[in-house]
């Protein structure tokens, strides 16, 4: 990878990708303000959710040191793309996936996949309240419901962080956090009608919420599971855990790069535009040594998912 320059800054790439990503919210924004009709006002709130994901997954690279490397340009960026654009946490967002990336689908320890309302095994069952198992049995239903409210989810986990000792600059984020939420509470009122700026604020959330959830939901759920006593080495945990969705134009800007989750675990810091180039060498690697590297179609991963979470809550139809 090295010696391929797979590693090395892209900084003219990211720096476009900032441009282009603040020009599409921007735009989204001075179209709310500008556009009158409800169809209209409605559509650019699905435009705004785009580009709010966008953003998210910019603070993503972010947060791995994939774009902006210099320390205080990288904090700086940080404050600004998730407390500011998003008024989510970058702490709380940086502690969870941080997480994730060193417990890759551990069914104890992987915060992306402790959910009180899904299980991932049958054991994990007896766990769980008695009133929420009607609902586990549904989950497969119930996971894609839920999509919607994730981004308020992730503003109330991020307001739980920010509460506590652990969050760094709690005052900064707090202020910066409070910052976003009052030019969105402007921007709703100068829409109009509290109607209309409801409607708005409930299209915006709930596609931001699908969106963002549909990038995360395929890359892991389904594939093999680690538990304490029965972890890998680094390489191979985080090769079979992950699944990648096969490499096109249009897929590799859906999925900010996500979609080659395999070599993003492998090489969390690697710009994105490197992810499909690095690809072809960790296949061979992976292939050398008997290891499988698993990629398929969006449908397939998103279908893989949630059999595996129909299958998991099977005992609760019987």
């Amino acid at each position: 990878m090295r010696a391929a320059g797979l590693l090395e800054p892209q900084d003219a790439y990211y720096t476009m990708k900032f441009v282009g990503s603040c020009a599409l919210f921007g735009g989204a924004i001075l179209l709310a303000l500008l556009i009158d009709h409800p169809a209209l006002l409605l559509a650019d709130a699905v435009l705004f959710a785009f580009a709010s994901t966008q953003m998210a997954l910019l603070s993503h690279d972010v947060i791995h040191r994939q774009a902006f490397r210099q320390k205080h340009l990288n904090v700086g960026m940080r404050l600004f793309i998730g407390n500011v654009l998003l008024g989510i946490s970058h702490s709380w967002w940086d502690e969870k996936h941080s997480q994730h990336h060193a417990n890759p689908n551990h069914i104890d320890k992987d915060p992306d996949i402790q959910l009180p309302f899904i299980v991932f095994t049958p054991e994990k069952i007896a766990e769980k309240p008695r009133w929420l198992r009607p609902v586990i049995g549904m989950q497969a239903v119930v996971l894609l419901m839920v999509f919607p409210l994730q981004v308020v989810a992730m503003y109330w986990t991020s307001f739980v962080h920010m509460a506590t000792a652990r969050a760094p600059r709690r005052a900064l984020q707090w202020f910066l956090v409070g910052v976003h939420f009052v030019l969105f509470g402007a921007l709703l009122a100068l829409i109009g009608s509290w109607l209309m700026a409801s409607a708005f604020a409930v299209v915006y959330l709930g596609v931001f919420g699908v969106y963002n959830s549909s990038v995360f939901a395929s890359n892991h759920k389904g594939m093999p599971l680690t538990e304490d006593g029965k972890r890998l080495d680094f390489f191979r945990e985080q090769v079979m855990t992950s699944r990648n969705v096969d490499g096109h134009r249009i897929t590799d800007f859906w999925y900010g790069g996500l979609n080659y989750q395999i070599e993003h675990h492998l090489f969390p810091t690697m710009p994105r535009n490197n992810l499909p180039k690095a690809q072809a060498l960790v296949r061979a690697f992976c292939e050398e040594r008997g290891v499988a590297h698993y990629s398929t179609s969006l449908y397939t991963a998103y279908k893989e998912g949630l059999v595996h979470l129909h299958a998991a809550s099977a005992s609760l139809r019987a």
